[in-house]
Protein backbone atom coordinates (compact mmCIF):
# COMPACT_ATOMS: atom_id res chain seq x y z
CA UNK A 1 0.00 0.00 0.00
CA UNK A 2 1.47 3.45 -0.91
CA UNK A 3 0.77 6.55 1.40
CA UNK A 4 1.75 10.29 0.72
CA UNK A 5 3.06 11.60 3.69
CA UNK A 6 3.30 15.30 5.44
CA UNK A 7 6.28 15.90 3.01
CA UNK A 8 4.56 14.96 -0.24
CA UNK A 9 6.68 11.97 -0.89
CA UNK A 10 5.38 8.17 -1.42
CA UNK A 11 6.00 5.67 0.87
CA UNK A 12 5.41 1.71 0.74
CA UNK A 13 3.65 0.71 3.82
CA UNK A 14 4.17 -3.05 4.48
CA UNK A 15 0.85 -4.43 6.26
CA UNK A 16 1.30 -5.80 9.76
CA UNK A 17 0.54 -9.04 11.57
CA UNK A 18 -2.16 -8.23 14.27
CA UNK A 19 -1.45 -10.93 16.91
CA UNK A 20 -5.26 -11.28 18.05
CA UNK A 21 -5.63 -11.77 21.85
CA UNK A 22 -7.70 -15.19 20.97
CA UNK A 23 -3.91 -16.22 19.13
CA UNK A 24 -2.26 -15.31 22.59
CA UNK A 25 -4.58 -16.94 25.14
CA UNK A 26 -4.22 -20.12 22.70
CA UNK A 27 -1.03 -20.25 23.14
CA UNK A 28 -0.93 -19.90 26.29
CA UNK A 29 -3.41 -22.75 27.05
CA UNK A 30 -0.79 -24.47 25.09
CA UNK A 31 2.16 -23.97 27.61
CA UNK A 32 0.06 -25.06 29.82
CA UNK A 33 -0.94 -28.19 28.87
CA UNK A 34 2.41 -28.89 27.63
CA UNK A 35 3.83 -28.22 31.07
CA UNK A 36 1.03 -30.62 32.72
CA UNK A 37 1.56 -33.78 30.45
CA UNK A 38 5.50 -32.85 31.71
CA UNK A 39 4.83 -32.83 35.11
CA UNK A 40 2.66 -35.85 35.36
CA UNK A 41 5.33 -37.76 33.00
CA UNK A 42 7.83 -36.79 35.67
CA UNK A 43 5.57 -37.87 38.42
CA UNK A 44 4.94 -41.07 36.84
CA UNK A 45 8.36 -41.94 36.31
CA UNK A 46 10.79 -40.81 39.40
CA UNK A 47 7.78 -40.07 42.02
CA UNK A 48 5.64 -43.02 41.59
CA UNK A 49 7.93 -45.44 39.57
CA UNK A 50 4.86 -46.68 37.74
CA UNK A 51 7.32 -46.99 34.59
CA UNK A 52 10.53 -48.20 34.44
CA UNK A 53 13.24 -45.52 33.71
CA UNK A 54 15.36 -47.73 30.98
CA UNK A 55 12.11 -47.66 29.29
CA UNK A 56 11.15 -44.15 29.32
CA UNK A 57 12.82 -41.75 31.11
CA UNK A 58 12.10 -38.94 33.10
CA UNK A 59 11.81 -35.05 31.58
CA UNK A 60 14.81 -33.94 34.10
CA UNK A 61 16.80 -36.61 32.89
CA UNK A 62 16.02 -36.34 28.85
CA UNK A 63 17.17 -32.45 29.85
CA UNK A 64 20.69 -33.18 31.14
CA UNK A 65 21.12 -35.79 28.09
CA UNK A 66 20.15 -32.81 25.81
CA UNK A 67 21.94 -30.49 27.57
CA UNK A 68 25.33 -32.77 27.54
CA UNK A 69 24.75 -33.61 23.95
CA UNK A 70 25.06 -29.71 22.98
CA UNK A 71 28.32 -30.09 24.21
CA UNK A 72 29.81 -32.82 21.96
CA UNK A 73 31.85 -31.98 18.77
CA UNK A 74 30.66 -35.09 17.32
CA UNK A 75 26.95 -33.91 17.55
CA UNK A 76 27.88 -30.44 15.54
CA UNK A 77 29.66 -32.60 13.20
CA UNK A 78 26.75 -34.68 12.61
CA UNK A 79 24.77 -31.66 12.91
CA UNK A 80 26.82 -30.34 10.03
CA UNK A 81 26.48 -33.12 7.92
CA UNK A 82 22.46 -33.72 7.97
CA UNK A 83 22.17 -29.82 7.29
CA UNK A 84 24.14 -29.59 4.66
CA UNK A 85 23.05 -32.68 2.91
CA UNK A 86 19.77 -31.27 3.48
CA UNK A 87 20.38 -28.07 2.25
CA UNK A 88 21.70 -28.90 -0.94
CA UNK A 89 19.00 -31.65 -1.23
CA UNK A 90 16.15 -29.13 -0.83
CA UNK A 91 17.90 -26.37 -3.24
CA UNK A 92 17.79 -28.41 -6.00
CA UNK A 93 14.43 -29.90 -5.34
CA UNK A 94 13.10 -25.41 -4.99
CA UNK A 95 14.79 -25.07 -8.62
CA UNK A 96 13.37 -27.77 -10.14
CA UNK A 97 9.45 -27.58 -8.42
CA UNK A 98 9.97 -24.18 -9.27
CA UNK A 99 10.34 -23.91 -12.49
CA UNK A 100 8.19 -27.48 -13.36
CA UNK A 101 5.88 -26.41 -11.39
CA UNK A 102 5.65 -23.13 -13.38
CA UNK A 103 6.05 -24.55 -16.76
CA UNK A 104 2.82 -27.45 -15.93
CA UNK A 105 0.55 -24.94 -14.39
CA UNK A 106 0.51 -22.36 -17.21
CA UNK A 107 1.10 -25.04 -20.32
CA UNK A 108 -2.31 -26.76 -20.70
CA UNK A 109 -1.03 -28.80 -22.64
CA UNK A 110 1.68 -29.72 -19.60
CA UNK A 111 -1.26 -29.65 -17.62
CA UNK A 112 -3.30 -32.33 -19.27
CA UNK A 113 -0.58 -34.63 -19.98
CA UNK A 114 2.48 -34.28 -17.51
CA UNK A 115 0.04 -33.21 -14.07
CA UNK A 116 -1.81 -37.11 -14.10
CA UNK A 117 2.09 -38.58 -13.78
CA UNK A 118 2.98 -35.76 -10.98
CA UNK A 119 -0.01 -36.54 -8.87
CA UNK A 120 0.94 -40.15 -9.60
CA UNK A 121 4.40 -39.95 -8.75
CA UNK A 122 3.47 -37.71 -5.30
CA UNK A 123 1.29 -40.38 -4.06
CA UNK A 124 4.26 -43.05 -4.25
CA UNK A 125 5.34 -44.16 -1.02
CA UNK A 126 8.66 -42.87 -1.68
CA UNK A 127 9.75 -43.92 1.35
CA UNK A 128 9.67 -47.10 0.22
CA UNK A 129 12.54 -46.63 -2.18
CA UNK A 130 15.09 -45.36 0.75
CA UNK A 131 16.97 -48.86 -0.01
CA UNK A 132 16.92 -49.01 -3.46
CA UNK A 133 18.85 -45.12 -3.19
CA UNK A 134 21.11 -46.73 -1.16
CA UNK A 135 21.47 -49.69 -2.89
CA UNK A 136 22.47 -47.68 -6.68
CA UNK A 137 24.12 -44.60 -4.95
CA UNK A 138 25.95 -45.71 -1.46
CA UNK A 139 26.30 -44.93 1.76
CA UNK A 140 27.47 -41.54 1.23
CA UNK A 141 25.81 -37.77 0.62
CA UNK A 142 24.55 -38.40 -2.54
CA UNK A 143 21.86 -41.33 -1.46
CA UNK A 144 21.03 -38.63 0.96
CA UNK A 145 20.88 -36.04 -1.33
CA UNK A 146 18.58 -37.78 -3.74
CA UNK A 147 15.88 -38.79 -0.76
CA UNK A 148 16.11 -35.31 0.09
CA UNK A 149 15.38 -34.23 -2.90
CA UNK A 150 12.81 -36.74 -3.93
CA UNK A 151 10.67 -36.05 -0.95
CA UNK A 152 10.64 -32.29 -1.27
CA UNK A 153 10.23 -31.83 -4.75
CA UNK A 154 7.11 -32.70 -5.25
CA UNK A 155 4.90 -30.45 -2.61
CA UNK A 156 6.91 -27.31 -4.68
CA UNK A 157 6.00 -28.48 -8.01
CA UNK A 158 1.89 -29.37 -7.26
CA UNK A 159 2.08 -25.98 -5.12
CA UNK A 160 3.67 -24.28 -7.57
CA UNK A 161 1.04 -25.87 -10.51
CA UNK A 162 -1.79 -24.85 -8.28
CA UNK A 163 -0.86 -21.10 -7.80
CA UNK A 164 0.10 -20.81 -11.51
CA UNK A 165 -3.42 -22.34 -12.31
CA UNK A 166 -5.03 -19.67 -9.97
CA UNK A 167 -3.36 -16.60 -11.56
CA UNK A 168 -6.12 -14.06 -13.08
CA UNK A 169 -6.30 -13.37 -16.22
CA UNK A 170 -6.48 -9.90 -16.16
CA UNK A 171 -2.81 -9.62 -14.41
CA UNK A 172 -2.13 -11.31 -17.61
CA UNK A 173 -3.49 -9.52 -19.79
CA UNK A 174 -2.72 -6.52 -18.46
CA UNK A 175 1.14 -7.23 -18.40
CA UNK A 176 0.92 -8.21 -21.92
CA UNK A 177 -0.44 -4.13 -22.32
CA UNK A 178 2.95 -3.47 -21.22
CA UNK A 179 4.96 -5.32 -23.57
CA UNK A 180 5.45 -8.17 -21.00
CA UNK A 181 5.50 -11.79 -22.98
CA UNK A 182 7.21 -14.92 -23.41
CA UNK A 183 9.42 -15.78 -20.22
CA UNK A 184 9.52 -12.44 -19.31
CA UNK A 185 5.97 -12.50 -18.73
CA UNK A 186 6.74 -15.56 -16.53
CA UNK A 187 9.46 -14.03 -14.80
CA UNK A 188 7.51 -10.17 -14.05
CA UNK A 189 3.78 -11.34 -13.57
CA UNK A 190 3.12 -15.31 -13.21
CA UNK A 191 6.03 -15.98 -10.91
CA UNK A 192 5.56 -13.43 -8.03
CA UNK A 193 1.27 -14.18 -8.32
CA UNK A 194 2.40 -17.74 -7.88
CA UNK A 195 5.23 -16.92 -5.15
CA UNK A 196 2.82 -17.25 -1.99
CA UNK A 197 2.05 -21.06 -3.28
CA UNK A 198 5.78 -22.02 -4.04
CA UNK A 199 6.94 -20.68 -0.45
CA UNK A 200 4.11 -22.82 0.56
CA UNK A 201 5.39 -25.87 -1.20
CA UNK A 202 8.87 -25.20 0.05
CA UNK A 203 7.84 -24.93 3.71
CA UNK A 204 6.03 -28.89 3.25
CA UNK A 205 9.14 -29.67 1.48
CA UNK A 206 11.50 -28.53 3.75
CA UNK A 207 9.97 -30.70 6.38
CA UNK A 208 9.55 -33.72 4.18
CA UNK A 209 13.41 -33.13 2.86
CA UNK A 210 14.62 -33.55 6.72
CA UNK A 211 12.79 -36.15 7.38
CA UNK A 212 14.84 -37.87 4.11
CA UNK A 213 17.81 -37.09 5.30
CA UNK A 214 17.30 -38.24 8.65
CA UNK A 215 15.38 -41.98 7.20
CA UNK A 216 18.72 -42.34 5.07
CA UNK A 217 21.15 -42.09 7.70
CA UNK A 218 18.92 -44.19 9.78
CA UNK A 219 18.76 -47.02 7.10
CA UNK A 220 22.77 -46.53 6.08
CA UNK A 221 25.74 -44.43 6.57
CA UNK A 222 28.31 -43.42 9.45
CA UNK A 223 27.53 -39.75 9.63
CA UNK A 224 24.67 -37.49 10.64
CA UNK A 225 21.91 -36.76 13.18
CA UNK A 226 19.89 -40.07 11.96
CA UNK A 227 23.32 -42.36 12.78
CA UNK A 228 23.57 -40.87 16.02
CA UNK A 229 19.97 -41.50 16.87
CA UNK A 230 20.16 -45.49 15.66
CA UNK A 231 23.16 -45.60 17.99
CA UNK A 232 21.21 -44.32 20.77
CA UNK A 233 18.80 -46.23 20.32
CA UNK A 234 20.70 -49.70 19.30
CA UNK A 235 23.01 -49.16 23.01
CA UNK A 236 19.42 -48.84 24.86
CA UNK A 237 20.25 -44.74 25.70
CA UNK A 238 16.81 -43.75 25.71
CA UNK A 239 17.37 -40.43 27.07
CA UNK A 240 19.94 -39.79 24.71
CA UNK A 241 17.82 -40.92 22.04
CA UNK A 242 14.78 -38.72 23.10
CA UNK A 243 16.93 -36.02 23.26
CA UNK A 244 18.21 -36.38 19.68
CA UNK A 245 14.37 -36.57 18.59
CA UNK A 246 14.00 -33.36 20.05
CA UNK A 247 16.98 -31.56 18.21
CA UNK A 248 15.33 -32.71 15.27
CA UNK A 249 11.92 -31.38 15.91
CA UNK A 250 13.21 -27.74 16.70
CA UNK A 251 15.06 -28.22 13.32
CA UNK A 252 12.30 -29.14 11.55
CA UNK A 253 10.14 -26.37 13.27
CA UNK A 254 12.80 -23.24 13.05
CA UNK A 255 13.45 -24.86 9.23
CA UNK A 256 9.20 -24.15 8.78
CA UNK A 257 9.20 -21.20 11.05
CA UNK A 258 12.05 -19.00 8.71
CA UNK A 259 10.34 -20.06 5.64
CA UNK A 260 7.14 -18.52 7.29
CA UNK A 261 8.56 -15.39 7.78
CA UNK A 262 10.39 -15.65 4.60
CA UNK A 263 7.04 -15.61 3.02
CA UNK A 264 5.08 -12.84 5.07
CA UNK A 265 7.87 -10.62 4.02
CA UNK A 266 8.41 -11.26 0.65
CA UNK A 267 4.54 -12.22 -0.04
CA UNK A 268 2.86 -9.60 3.08
CA UNK A 269 -0.67 -10.25 1.01
CA UNK A 270 -0.70 -13.52 1.41
CA UNK A 271 -3.04 -15.33 3.22
CA UNK A 272 -2.54 -18.67 4.95
CA UNK A 273 -6.24 -20.11 5.34
CA UNK A 274 -6.79 -19.65 1.64
CA UNK A 275 -3.52 -21.16 0.48
CA UNK A 276 -4.15 -24.33 2.56
CA UNK A 277 -7.77 -24.63 1.57
CA UNK A 278 -6.34 -24.23 -2.24
CA UNK A 279 -3.81 -26.63 -1.84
Amino acid sequence: MTVTSATGTNRIVRPRRVVRRGEARWGLLLLVVVGGILLVWEAVVSWFQLVPAAFLPPPSEIVVAFVRLLGEPEFWAAFAYSMGNALVGLAMAIVVGVVVGLAVGWSPVLRFTVAPFLWLLYSTPKVALAPLFILVLGLGNESKIALVFLLAVFPIILNTMEGAVTVSPSLVNAGRVFGVNGIALGWKVIFPATLPYSLSGIQRGAALGFTGEVLGEFLGGTGGLGHLLEYAAYQFMMAEAIAMVIVMVIIANLTLWLISVLRRRLAPWYDDRKIAGAS
